[in-house]
């Protein structure tokens, strides 16, 4: 039974470890951290002015924290924006947090940015930060960003914190997975950039999709440009079938200095998909056009070479039959002249005077 619950502890311990990644945000209460929390005091795992050991640390409530920079922290949790915040010494309702304050200065340009990566901060602690009473808690809306979803919108669900997760797509009205098949570091980059954060921390993992989930997405394969997954890989009539839950991505995100913030917002990707849908279809009728013009192409140079070549067959087969026909009817009609021979008619023949009356000459007399 000990070795079980030590098992048991080990378990717990990875899972709360998992996901801990630069940047994270959690909500606590009088110490104690819960995923469930909705509203309480804002701890970030980051590094101080003085370490770049990352630990967890509080965010100080000063003259530039506000409803905009409360909003945002309520984004990265996954909740759609603060309805509350303010410093912990005027409230009672979340105890005291004993964590060091880790960042303040905190500035954000829009309340529809997804990360505090995205927002100006400061490690740089002054003295009017260090008291706990200091702290910043805010309370958000209950409501989840993703409760009214966009067709390509993307999630994580399934982890200990906001910024790990199993990776699911809204298509077809459905929530459903992605396939680990070809699934990269440029696509693990741009599915957290869509989401906020600069870069990814992991990939790989076993946060396997519910049987009932159409898996919507494989093979993604994404140019280090992109900013929405839809552009990668929109969303297709029906799920694949090659793909099994147990090769669902698991997807870790976090900010890293070395890659430029995000830019997205909230409604960044909401068009994309349609986009993507619209280009592919129009490469497919390019595709489909040139595929014929080049087919056409090649059939009137065929004819080209063709025809002639049919022309000259069938004129020579016509030439030489009537030369043929003409060689036989002149052999039939023509007479050949006999041969000429020089000769000169025969001499008459000269009778003997026996038996035939001849006439006599009358003589002449002499005697006289």
């Amino acid at each position: 039974m000990k070795l079980l619950n030590t098992f048991a502890l080990i378990a717990a311990l990875l899972c709360a470890v998992q996901g801990q990644y630069r940047g994270t945000v959690q909500l606590v209460r009088s110490g104690p951290f819960s995923s469930s929390y909705s509203a309480g005091i804002v701890q970030i795992y980051y590094f101080s002015s003085s370490s770049s050991t990352l630990r967890w640390g509080n965010i100080c409530f000063d003259s530039s924290f506000g409803s905009t920079e409360a909003s945002v922290i309520c984004n990265q949790l996954g909740y759609n924006g603060a309805s509350g915040y303010g410093r912990t010494g005027n409230t009672s309702s979340y105890g005291t947090d004993r964590t060091a304050t880790i960042l303040a200065g905190i500035n954000c340009a829009e309340s529809s940015y997804l990360t505090l990566e995205q927002c100006n901060v400061t490690t740089n602690i002054s003295s009017s930060c260090t008291s706990d009473s200091e702290d910043v808690y805010v309370s958000c809306y209950t409501t989840r960003i993703w409760n009214n979803p966009y067709s390509g919108q993307i999630r994580l669900v399934g982890g200990t914190y906001s910024s790990y997760g199993r990776l699911e797509v809204y298509c077809n009205g459905q929530w459903g997975t992605v396939c680990d098949h070809s699934f990269g570091a440029t696509d693990a980059r741009v599915a957290c950039r869509q989401l906020g954060y600069s870069d990814y921390s992991t990939y790989t993992g076993n946060l396997a999709g519910s049987s009932s989930q159409p898996i919507w997405l494989d093979n993604v394969i994404c140019s280090s440009s992109s900013n929405c997954l839809a552009y990668c890989e929109s969303c297709p009539a029906t799920q694949y079938h090659n793909c099994r839950h147990s090769e669902d991505v698991a997807l870790g995100c976090e900010f890293k200095s070395t890659f430029t913030p995000s830019s997205n917002t909230l409604s960044t990707c909401q068009f994309a998909d349609t986009e993507a849908s619209i280009i592919t279809s129009i490469f497919n009728s390019i595709g489909a056009i040139i595929g014929g013009v080049i087919a056409g192409i090649f059939v009137c140079i065929a004819l080209i070479v063709a025809i002639p070549i049919c022309i000259c067959c069938c004129l020579g087969v016509g030439i030489g039959a009537a030369v043929r026909g003409s060689n036989r009817r002149t052999s039939t009609n023509v007479a050949v002249p006999p041969p000429a021979y020089d000769q000169k008619p025969p001499p008459a023949v000269a009778y003997p005077a026996t038996g035939y009356d001849v006439e006599k000459s009358p003589q002449q007399d002499h005697s006289q």
